[in-house]
């Protein structure tokens, strides 16, 4: 039976006393996190802990670049949801391809923005955008800035083409805001154009997927090609990431379509069915995740393991490491597990408590994932330390806040359906 989805334009219209408040928060936020990032560019990296003396006697990286290995894994997940659902033309899915499409372009933003914060220095970006082509060979960094550059590109040619056929094909009462964005999309346009601007989409989805599972292995990879580094080094990292991000893409997506639902009560665009399918890939990749971390750790946790390695792997499972490794697992694995066992019987705003879990616990790993080996190099007797410092938690919650921000503001410029398109009951 298909019926009108119940999907309005209101939240686009109308600014509640909540939302204000939000605003207020999340740019008290962001000026905090400002303030934090012009004292670290007048003092540089000394107000951090990373870097003070190698990775003899400390992390080299921290929570700027774990943090970036989670945005950019979840903009992965993302920008692969956008492309199956496009693909495979789920209409019924056309709300989450669209939420999916925007937090691809806030996430890879994100993580291009930690990036640049972790090299210390604004100026530093300039240096690796014209050197570039020498560079890209042999630099992992310039591949990282490709990565990002590509991601965001390809999200924000989908999110444009969607928009252009959504405002052709007429979107009725549009505010002021939206309007302008509508002519600025459409240039040209004519409703002739539909057949191919649907068809565009589609491909374009095919597109996304084999970025998402080919170039969006980089960040990963990137740490498998650090030669002669216990811990990095190793074909499993490209693997690793790709299914951290598959798992917090999808959890961002349940997370925030819980939410949206519990505001708007959109019970048809974001129906139970939806939910079940988001649970269901929750699930998948959440056992996915968790069997591919267990091959990555069991081979350092052997008597087999070469001594550095097996440092990294003790200090993981039962040393000083071991609190958060254990924690960030149990994150993970009792979600999964009870979404398995509970299948349908969830609530929305239950599998959205366990998406929050999940993406908490992929954020832990993925701090210790880029301090771990840093804190202990190829020197016997040797460990290092790292506590962040007041700038670093600034800065990387303040990412959060800004990344928060920026989708809190396109939730009034950009519509997230069509208003007449029918949906599956």
């Amino acid at each position: 039976m298909s019926q009108r989805t119940d999907y309005s334009l209101n939240h686009l219209r109308s600014v509640s006393t909540g939302y204000v408040a939000l605003l207020i928060v999340l740019l008290a936020a962001t000026l905090l996190t400002l303030e934090a990032i012009i004292q670290q560019v007048q003092d540089g990296l000394v107000a951090t802990d990373m870097a003070q003396q190698g990775t003899q006697a400390g992390a080299t990286w921290g929570l700027y670049i774990g943090t970036f290995e989670w945005f950019a894994g979840m903009a992965v997940g993302a920008l692969a949801i956008t492309g199956y659902i496009r693909f495979n033309q789920l209409e019924q899915y056309q709300m989450v391809a669209r939420l999916s499409n925007i937090w691809a372009f806030i996430c890879g933003l994100s993580a291009a923005w930690l990036i640049i914060i972790d090299l210390g220095t604004p100026h530093r970006v300039l240096v690796i955008l014209t050197s570039w082509h020498e560079t890209v060979l042999h630099s992992p960094l310039a591949w990282d800035v490709t990565f990002v550059t590509t991601l965001m590109v390809f999200t924000l040619t989908m999110l444009v083409l969607s928009l252009r056929l959504d405002f052709v094909k007429g979107n009725p009462s549009l505010p002021i805001q939206t309007r302008i964005l509508e002519r600025i999309v459409t240039i040209g346009a004519t409703p002739k154009e539909v057949p191919k601007l649907e068809e565009m989409r589609r491909w374009l989805g095919l597109g996304l997927l084999v970025l998402a599972f080919t170039a969006g292995m980089i960040p990963g990879l990137l740490m498998g090609v650090v030669g002669g580094q216990p811990g990095y080094f190793g074909s499993e990292r490209g693997i690793v990431f790709l299914a951290a991000g598959l798992l917090t893409g999808v959890a961002l997506l349940n997370l925030t379509a819980g939410v949206l639902r519990s505001l708007f009560s959109w019970r048809d665009a974001l129906s139970n069915e939806v939910f079940r399918g988001l649970g269901r890939a929750l699930t998948l990749f959440g056992f996915v995740y968790l069997i591919v971390l267990f091959n990555d750790v069991l081979p350092v946790v052997t008597d087999m393991a070469p001594f550095f390695e097996g440092r990294i792997g003790e200090a993981m499972v039962t040393g000083s490491l071991a609190p958060l490794f254990w924690l960030s697992v149990l994150l993970v694995a009792v979600p999964t597990l009870l979404l398995a066992v509970f299948k349908y019987r969830l609530g929305v705003t239950v599998q959205s408590i366990y998406a929050v879990a999940i993406l908490l616990g992929v954020w832990i790993k993925a701090q210790l994932t880029v301090v771990e080996p840093l804190l202990f190099p190829n020197l016997p007797a040797i460990e290092g330390t790292y506590s962040p410092t007041v700038v670093e938690w600034v800065i990387t919650l303040g990412a959060m806040a800004i990344a928060l921000l920026l989708f809190v503001l396109a939730l009034k410029l950009i519509p997230l359906a069509h208003r007449d398109t029918e949906v599956s009951s």
